[in-house]
């Protein structure tokens, strides 16, 4: 038979079945992922509070191990931690009775959701079936049942501690809405008492008026009154009459300098239109412009060119005939 180790669940756990695990070979507690899911075989758990390696249990020469792997959360025995968190702890020996928290209960604040720790009381048995107690290596056994009652009883009153804690925070959250409930209904009061003043005002205000009113049509008799509400009428009439006038006028002038505008903008895009054909006859005439005198500038060359030519020739022929020289000095001569 192979040595088992026992986990059931105990007070504020977090929910899960009995898990009944081997430790032929090492076994690994941790949080529920993708590649290894909860079975009763392991001590895989589906809660959030653990680590994905939390802790190892394994058994070794008759005696039984547990060893925090750098949780962030913890491993407690018996209400004593066995390191800081991400930190590694040295093996601890465990025995049967003995009570097992992996984790910490973690309050989440935008939901104020509470997410519970594993607790769990272990189980040990050897190869044999027996179980492994504290009492079965001890001769003084019940000095040992009286400590083992009293660390339950302590861990118990700290489950009822943490269970205040839990309820005073519960508590002070529903203060601060009755707070904010009391300080919003103190500003609805103060703001309807304002309103039924202001409405006692107005009703004193109309009440006044209406007296006014009476006042005056007892003072006025009742032909002066209809007169000078036909006046008003009258008036009323020239004035809206005079009004449409003036409305027409404006908007005739309106109309008037719209058709204006209009006609100045088809002048203007006119005006545009000549000066930019004028610029682009102006930029052709421009382009022939410098096309002639390029080619003057060429013909005036070749004149130069020419005269040269004749120059030379002209020498030469001087040098090489002394009659047509003398005929030429004697032509001028003559002239």
């Amino acid at each position: 038979m192979p040595v088992e180790a026992i986990l059931t669940c105990w007070g504020n756990s977090h929910p899960f079945q009995e898990r009944r695990m081997s430790l032929s070979e090492p076994a690994k507690i941790g949080r529920s992922v993708a590649q290894s899911r909860p079975t009763s075989s392991n001590a895989i758990f589906d809660c959030k509070v653990l680590s994905r390696n939390h802790a190892l249990m394994w058994h070794d020469n008759g005696k039984f191990y547990l060893q925090d792997t750098k949780s962030s959360n913890g491993t407690f025995v018996n209400n004593q931690r066995l390191s800081k968190g991400a930190e590694e702890s040295s093996p601890k020996e465990i025995f049967s009775n003995d009570i097992l928290q992996f984790g910490v209960d973690v309050v989440e604040n935008s939901r104020k959701v509470t997410h519970s720790c594993i607790i769990a009381t272990l189980k040990l048995l050897d190869s044999d079936g027996r179980e492994i107690t504290k009492s079965s290596l001890s001769n003084d056994s019940s000095s040992v049942v009286v400590n083992n009652v009293q660390s339950h009883e302590f861990y118990q009153l700290l489950q009822y501690l943490q269970e205040a804690l839990h309820r005073e925070q519960l508590l002070e959250s529903k203060l601060t809405v009755v707070q904010q409930l009391v300080q919003a209904t103190q500003e609805s009061t103060e703001n309807n008492w304002q309103n039924l003043v202001n409405e006692e005002k107005l009703l004193s205000r109309l009440e006044t008026l209406e007296k006014q009113l009476s006042i005056c049509s007892k003072l006025q008799p009742d032909g002066s009154l209809q007169q000078e509400l036909i006046t008003l009428q009258n008036d009323k009439f020239h004035y809206e009459s005079l009004a449409k006038n003036s409305l027409k006028k404006v908007i005739g002038e309106k109309v008037e300098a719209v058709k204006k505008l209009n006609d100045v903008e088809r002048t203007l895009n006119n005006k545009e239109e000549e000066c930019s054909h004028l610029k682009d006859v102006s930029q052709l005439i421009q382009t022939e412009l410098n096309a002639l005198s390029e080619k003057f500038q060429d013909q005036f060359k070749d004149l130069q060119n020419v005269q040269q030519q004749l120059q030379v020739y002209f020498s030469l022929i001087m040098k090489s005939c002394p009659k047509f020289r003398n005929c030429l000095f004697n032509s001028r001569w003559l002239v």
